[in-house]
């Protein structure tokens, strides 16, 4: 009976203490739950109502309790717009007691010198501190914590910054952001301490303790202690990696800065290891048919010392070869296994090719002007094939050397509802393809000279272009037009056509002249052998008028007969003492030519190589009967990583001559002009001159000696040798974005032109040629030069010195061209 009675008792409790709990349970809830009928806000002044029930997270008639009301609290401090919120409850309206941050309303940063304050103004209107906006303290320590360490970056170790705080009324408030930069530090010295196989002196030469200012940046920034050791401790780290220490490391840097010298001194402490070589290489991974081609590009011997760059080299060259065939994400991961007690290393090439890729869509962004058939014609990746890599690169190399287009990019973008898709698209950026030039000079022979071109690239879009020149002037009438017609074909065969005219006239004495008329056009087809190689072939037809023009002389110098054909005589032997009189020639020639071009860049080129090897011959039907070869190779080489410096090395020589006994005709002849001369020397005057007979000293406009006259110009001569070599250098206080458009060198240039077949007697009686048929009397200067790519086209100014010359050959040391140079 106690049993049951107990029993029951038991039961009874409980029941009494679940109902007792349900009871409290009922009560804590209603005690900590609020049906809200209304919100205020009590002290907003920058802040609308609006604007901060926005973060509220209910609304009038829910249901909230404690919790809610925190997380609200919290959502409206995230805003970082308050300083203080209080919570009150009264009569359903739940009450928010704020102090708003004050209002920032003008920023002022004083003492900075290497960061602009157009960068800080930004990074801290990211930051969230810019005028209008409330001030948080918080983010003060953000900036100034980042600022210091970019400033630690750069050398500055002292680095101050203050924020000085201006209230004004209105809760408003003025900062003031103070820096003081402090000095730049520079390794002083450097102490290794760990080396057993490696002398000190070795690793010291692979630290750069001094900081050597380029001559061409001495105002710039120099180069601080942090971004100094991090380059030395990465030459370091390479230097014994590459030498078979797999297990090289540096413990410990420790920098003691000396700041009454701005300098630091750095200690080292490194673990050498021991020395490794390869045992054995093993490829792993689904690398199918490509093994074999895989394994040739693994050049490691057995028994090799381990050699970190050497592999980094390979798993480049492996990965370009998969990329060459589709797999543009291959993965190669060297998974090493290592033999600690003979010092040998077994390297698994793990190679996972994973998805192949072919490219969907090709595009071409940029190309506000041309049409996208002309990019599209330059492109080797096809759509609808296996990415290649190689072929997507070639694209961007061909596009490159298509003048009036610069800094192309790709972009590759994956096709999302394509699982092994790839867009790619060429970013462009167009060049102005217009220019329209005037010119006006003065010449002492020539009088009043005007001069116009026009010339247009990239036509309506369509890659065609034309360019017309005009020239007048007391001695020349001249006009030009040329028309380039590119993929003519659709194989890339190019169609050029040139038509001339051109009436001059040629002061052979100070009593004779020479007028030539000239008309012809020129045609040829060029057509495309490889990526880089071309072969041009075509005619030519010359029409050439000659007419001798004697000169009004005084009756004190004709008194009779006898001296007019004394007179008529000698006009008639002015030229290569062939009797020219009125006559009339014409020329059909064949042209050919072969162009090699692997230049990059069209205007500015930093590396490669162009030759164009060209030639000329008559043909049955021409009055005369000749040949002409022209080679020109210019070899650009970079000598730093970054190309500031290029060595250039540029070759032009050409030979003509008669297929009979007669001498190449004389307006054939190579001058000394724009594109052939020697700097310093003024154009025209360098080659062969003309050597005739006077009675007065008087009646020469040229070079006296003795009772003979030399022309002021040359005639030109069959034979022609010029070189030119250049050190390009960057320019002093110009920043890098500028070397697009603007390149300096010191130049060196030398050459001559000569007539190879002049008659080498000294006949005063009749006209000759002063020409220098041997390997002599080489011509040569030294200067420095300048070339603009303006708007108005490619400028170039040179100051040269001559160191050789010939004493009536005219100088001129500063010089001015427009064009394209070598």
């Amino acid at each position: 009976m106690r049993s049951i009675t107990g029993t029951i008792e038991i039961m009874l409790i409980k029941k009494f203490f679940i109902l007792f709990l349900m009871f409290f349970s009922i009560n804590i809830y209603s005690k900590n739950v609020w049906i809200i009928k209304n919100i205020e806000f009590q002290g907003l002044n920058h802040c609308s109502k609006e604007e901060v029930l926005k973060n509220i997270l209910f609304n009038v008639g829910n249901k909230i309790s404690k919790n809610d009301i925190k997380k609200t609290v919290k959502s409206l401090f995230n805003t970082g717009k308050f300083q203080d919120i209080k919570v009150f409850f009264s009569e359903k309206s739940l009450i928010f007691k704020i102090i708003e941050r004050p209002l920032i309303y003008h920023i002022n940063i004083t003492g900075n010198h290497l960061i602009k304050s157009s960068v800080l103004n930004e990074y801290l209107n990211q930051l969230g501190i810019s005028v209008g906006k409330q001030y948080n303290p918080y983010l003060k320590n953000i900036f100034i914590s980042n600022i210091k360490d970019f400033y630690l970056r750069m050398g500055r170790y002292q680095v101050k910054i203050q924020f000085l705080t201006t209230f004004s009324s209105n809760n408003r408030i003025n900062l003031k952001i103070l820096i003081d930069e402090g000095n730049l530090f520079q390794i002083n010295h450097v102490t290794v301490i760990g080396n057993k196989n490696v002398s000190q002196d070795e690793i010291i030469s692979l630290f750069r303790l001094k900081n050597h200012q380029s001559w061409w940046d001495f105002l710039g920034k120099h180069v601080s202690y942090y971004n100094q050791l991090e380059e030395n401790l990465n030459n370091l780290n390479k230097f014994y990696l590459n030498k078979g220490y797999y297990y090289f490391h540096i413990d410990k840097k420790i920098v003691n800065f000396l700041k009454h010298q701005n300098k630091v001194d750095i200690i080292l402490h490194i673990s050498e290891g021991e020395r490794y070589t390869i045992d054995r290489v093993f490829i792993n991974g689904n690398v199918f048919q490509y093994y074999e081609v895989i394994k040739n590009l693994i050049t490691i011997n057995n028994n090799e010392l381990y050699n970190k760059e050497k592999i980094d080299l390979i798993i480049q060259k492996i990965k370009y070869f998969l990329s060459e065939n589709g797999y543009i994400n291959a993965q190669i991961v060297i998974n090493p296994k290592i033999n600690f007690q003979k010092k040998t290393i077994i390297l698994n090439f793990d190679i996972d090719i994973n998805q192949r890729y072919f490219v969907n869509k090709i595009s071409f962004k940029g190309n506000e002007l041309t049409k996208d058939i002309v990019l599209r014609r330059e492109i080797k990746q096809m759509e609808g094939q296996w990415c290649n890599l190689k072929l997507i690169n070639l694209g961007k190399t061909s596009l490159e050397k298509i003048k009036y287009l610069h800094d192309i990019k790709i972009i590759k973008n994956f096709v999302n509802d394509k699982s092994n898709a790839i867009d790619i698209t060429y970013e462009v950026k167009e060049h102005p393809t217009g220019t329209i030039n005037f010119g006006v000079g003065y010449g002492k022979d020539s009088g009043l000279s005007f001069n116009a071109s026009l010339a247009k690239d990239n036509l309506f879009g369509y890659g065609n272009s034309f360019k017309t020149s005009i020239i007048k002037n007391d001695n020349q009438k001249y006009a030009d037009l040329l028309f380039t017609y590119p993929y003519f074909f659709n194989n890339g065969t190019n169609l050029n056509m040139r038509f001339f005219y051109n009436d001059f006239k040629y002061h052979v004495s100070d009593m004779s002249a020479l007028i030539k008329k000239t008309a012809g056009l020129e045609s040829d087809l060029s057509f495309l052998i490889n990526d880089v190689n071309r072969f041009n072939i075509g005619f030519g037809y010359t029409r050439n008028s000659l007419m001798n023009k004697n000169s009004v002389i005084t009756e004190k110098k004709i008194t009779n007969s006898i001296n007019k054909k004394k007179f008529f005589t000698h006009a008639e032997k002015t030229i290569d003492n062939q009797s020219l009189n009125n006559s009339l020639v014409n020329d059909f020639t064949l042209n050919y030519s072969i162009l090699h071009d692997t230049l990059k860049d069209f205007y500015f080129p930093i590396s490669g190589n162009q030759t164009y090897l060209s030639g000329k011959n008559t043909i049955p039907g021409s009055d005369n009967n000749f040949y002409k070869f022209l080679l020109d190779t210019q070899q650009y080489i970079p000598l730093d990583q970054k190309n500031k410096f290029i060595f250039l090395a540029h070759f032009k020589a050409g030979f003509g001559d008669s297929l009979n006994q007669e001498k190449l005709p004389f307006y054939e002849n190579f001058h000394s002009n724009n594109s052939n001369n020697i700097r310093g020397f003024r154009i025209n005057t360098i080659g062969p001159k003309k050597s005739y007979p006077i009675q007065n000293s008087k009646e020469c406009l040229g070079y006296k000696n003795n009772h003979s006259c030399e022309s002021l110009d040359s005639i030109g001569g069959n034979a022609m040798v010029i070189t030119n070599l250049e050190l390009i250098v960057p320019i002093p206080f110009f920043k890098e974005e500028n070397t697009h458009f603007f390149r300096s060198s010191f130049f060196l240039d030398a050459g001559n032109i000569w007539d190879t077949r002049s008659n080498q007697k000294n006949d005063t009686s009749s006209s000759n040629f002063i020409g220098f048929p041997n390997l002599k009397n080489i011509y040569s200067s030294v200067g420095f030069a300048v070339q603009w790519l303006s708007p108005v086209g490619p400028l170039m100014f040179s100051y040269a010195y001559p160191i050789q010359k010939n004493e009536n050959n005219q100088l001129e040391a500063f010089q001015f061209n427009i064009g394209k140079n070598w």
